[in-house]
């Protein structure tokens, strides 16, 4: 069996990752996986997984010549699993052959991207695709709204993560050390951290790293500039490997103002690192169910810096709530577990 995920590119995301993560997993099981983007070769999920053997296939040229090689390459493989419904919009003239094919579709986030024949690409998709797959139940619902997809279709199979076995340490620092770990969009509200941290005069309390990078950059340097927070706030760019993120952190900030169910979140928890969330998507029931973190309503900021307070107060916390964290994703998201779950679906037709 010769499994094909596609992607609209391969920078760094949560669908990305999760493909990336998937696609090692089917490796290492023996699969024979490749991947389609229509992203570049440097993207970055790309470059880390160039010392693998998964075979990759860039496709960026003009509309005609796209269409040939598309319809050269999707004859080669039995599974075609689809993330993105850019990718969708992508296959719309190639939908007569797909109809031979296990089609398989896991949506990933809650917004659509804002691209002409997204809705039309749907309906005709409904044709060719096998099965239909949503990361969280809130991310199900909202398919409804932005494609008109039957939701009675749709089968939840949540994200994963490897599982680290690393050993949980309590930060006898005077200094917390909190994260965000996300592209710098105005979704992720990342300026209400800055913001907090200012407002309530938490600077000498903690140090925040953001990871990641993207449009609002220059406006949260700016940020940082004018509430006097260059010696506090570090810029750490796009950081691939998250085994040289999540050691360095005592805690993890999720502020968006809509998630799916992100995959920063389950690689914080295996990495035994506790949460601070804003209550939207799948991540307040992860974080009540586990008990590996913290709750906060969207945009309140005093929630967010009665909790950054409260964690300074009691740094013991954060290891029991890292355990807890960690001792729940192992049970409900590890990769190798989702991947076995997919599988289900790969070998016969609905």
């Amino acid at each position: 069996m010769k499994i094909l995920h596609c992607v609209s590119s391969l920078k760094v995301g949560g669908a990305e990752k999760l493909v990336k993560n998937l696609s090692l997993s089917q490796q290492a099981n023996g699969q024979n996986v490749s991947i389609l983007s229509f992203g570049d070769e440097t993207d970055d999920f790309q470059q880390a997984l160039k010392c693998s053997k998964i075979k990759i296939y860039n496709i960026v040229v003009g509309f005609l010549k796209k269409q040939y090689q598309l319809s050269k390459l999707i004859r080669q493989f039995d599974v075609i699993h689809i993330h993105s419904p850019a990718v969708i919009r992508a296959f719309l003239f190639i939908s007569p052959l797909l109809m031979h094919k296990q089609v398989i579709y896991t949506i990933h986030g809650e917004v659509a991207p804002n691209l002409k024949g997204i809705k039309v690409s749907h309906i005709i998709a409904r044709c060719y695709v096998n099965y239909t797959f949503a990361v969280s139940e809130q991310t199900k619902l909202k398919a409804k709204a932005l494609f008109n997809w039957p939701v009675e279709k749709i089968i939840v199979i949540k994200n994963g993560v490897a599982i680290s076995n690393v050993k949980i340490q309590t930060n006898n620092q005077e200094k917390l050390v909190i994260g965000t770990v996300s592209r710098l969009i105005p979704l992720k509200k990342i300026e209400d951290v800055i913001q907090c941290i200012s407002d309530y005069g938490l600077s000498e309390k903690l140090t925040l790293k953001i990871y990641g990078d993207g449009p609002q950059r220059q406006m949260l340097e700016a940020l940082v500039q004018t509430t006097g927070l260059t010696n506090h706030v570090m810029f750490m760019n796009n950081v691939i490997d998250e085994s040289k993120i999540y050691p360095e952190l005592d805690c993890l900030i999720i502020s968006s103002e809509t998630e799916g169910l992100p995959m920063v979140l389950l690689e914080a928890m295996a990495s035994g690192v506790p949460c601070i969330s804003s209550r939207v998507g799948a991540i307040p029931d992860i974080v009540t169910a586990s008990e590996g973190g913290f709750l906060y309503d969207t945009g309140n900021i005093s929630q967010l810096g009665q909790h950054l307070e409260f964690i300074y107060a009691n740094k013991n916390i954060l290891s029991e709530k890292g355990r807890l964290g960690q001792k729940y994703v192992a049970s409900h998201f590890s990769i190798d577990d989702i991947a076995k779950t997919y599988q289900q679906y790969y070998g016969y037709k609905a």
